[in-house]
């Protein structure tokens, strides 16, 4: 078994705590051995085993966010994707108190002269201005009216009750067209100053096809309102586009396969229509590109003992591919591996070179293109494709206590002490 502890030291059998703790040790019966440090040694080793683990897999889960987040940014900048920034366009008027534009991804680029002579306008009724306090000149009884609109007719009918008030009336009826299903509008404008009542109707939707009529059928509540009144008549959008006339029943144009939309606002002459590549969204792409592609050269330089080091050369090669193309955008690569951006530089090759930037970053071996998947391979991979194997400890005591935690704190005093032995040295 085990010696007596004289001073300090003991002496262990060599068969139990020699071989166990130190396979290589030189084969004498008996070694001096100080047992405070050895068990020192023990819990350090067993707290710093446990915490690099922990700090391993902390390291690999933000590795592998980090990861996605750059291969995210580089979608937009990817011809393959449906969000391809490249084909994002910008469309913008030089009258736009008169016409707008909006420009849908893969419009043709394109100037387009417009001139706008008339709008498209909904038809409006103004009825009689009637005394709202006053009792309604209608007998008591039902009403009824069609409402003529789009080549369709409505029938509508409403009560009038003895005593009702003019602006009673007023209400019911204008309640009676908008529950009727007629794309017409009813209200009732009251002026309070005046104590006045009237209908107001509206058409929903522009143009001439749209114009409707009123037409009493029982009674006479339509002639008593004044509810058939035109106002406003309806009237269509004429217009000329690059020379060739045109005429719509809405002030909404569709031009370029439905790609390019246009909106009559006033008269105009002569203004002009432009899609052009949409310069900002693609400068954002790319900074956004930059930004994450930083953060993971940067995470994965910061945590190299717990990274494997291929995976930052991969991230830095990525850049050499297109590294001429790059620079001449203003991209270019510091020391470190990051990405340095020249926004005026960049600027300046979007509106006269943006066919070396789809180049530099979405053609063959492109930035985006080469850099994503690195990072898809990366997040999509289990996490311990990327480890570095974690450094095996150098102790003098413990040669067979390694990081993957062979002999933990109880074994080794179980070895090292006699039983009883760690409570009486503890006491």
């Amino acid at each position: 078994m085990v010696n007596p502890i004289y001073g300090s030291y003991w002496y262990p059998n060599y068969w139990l705590a020699g071989y166990l703790l130190n396979p290589l040790a030189p084969s004498y019966p008996y070694q001096a051995i100080n047992p405070i440090p050895v068990g020192q040694e023990a819990l350090w080793v067993n707290n710093w085993t446990r915490q690099q683990s922990s700090l391993l897999a902390s390291t690999l889960t933000s590795l592998s966010n980090y990861a996605r987040q750059l291969w995210e940014a580089s979608q937009p900048l990817q011809l393959s994707t449906n969000n391809n920034v490249f084909l994002q366009r910008a469309a913008t008027s030089s009258a736009p108190n008169a016409v707008t534009a909006q420009a849908e991804p893969g419009a043709t680029l394109a100037t387009y002269a417009i001139s706008i002579s008339q709008i498209a306008t909904a038809q409006q009724n103004l009825g009689l201005s009637l005394s709202s306090t006053s009792a309604a000149g209608l007998a008591a009884g039902t009403y009824t009216f069609t409402l003529q609109v789009g080549g369709k007719t409505y029938t509508i009918s409403f009560t009038v009750n003895a005593g009702d008030t003019n602006q009673t009336v007023l209400n019911n009826m204008a309640q009676a067209i908008n529950a009727s299903g007629a794309p017409v509008t009813a209200q009732v404008a009251t002026d309070i100053v005046a104590g006045t009542s009237r209908l107001v109707l509206t058409a929903n939707n522009t143009g001439t096809s749209n114009a409707f009529t009123l037409t009493d059928v029982t009674g006479n509540a339509v002639a008593y309102t004044g509810a058939n009144t035109v106002s406003v008549a309806a009237a269509n959008a004429s217009y000329t586009l690059n020379g060739v006339p045109y005429t719509s029943q809405s002030n909404t144009i569709y031009l370029d396969n439905r790609k390019l939309r246009l909106n009559l606002l006033g008269t105009v002459t002569n203004a002009t229509i432009t899609v052009t590549p949409n310069i900002q969204a693609i400068s954002n792409a790319i900074n956004n590109f930059v930004t994450a592609y930083n953060n993971l050269v940067t995470f994965t330089a910061q945590n190299s003992q717990y990274i494997n080091p291929e995976l930052l050369f991969s991230l830095k090669q990525s850049y050499s591919y297109q590294a001429a193309n790059l620079t001449a955008i203003g991209i270019t690569q510091n020391p470190d591996g990051t990405l340095a951006v020249n926004q005026t530089a960049l600027t300046s090759a979007l509106q006269n070179n943006l066919g070396l930037v789809e180049t530099a970053f979405s053609g063959i071996n492109g930035l985006a293109v080469t850099a994503g998947l690195k990072a898809h391979q990366v997040f999509t991979s289990p996490l311990s494709s990327f480890a570095n194997p974690l450094p095996q400890l150098n102790t003098t005591y413990l040669s067979s206590y390694n990081w993957w935690g062979l002999l933990n704190t109880t074994s080794l005093w179980a070895l090292l002490l006699p039983p009883g032995q760690l409570l009486n040295r503890l006491v």
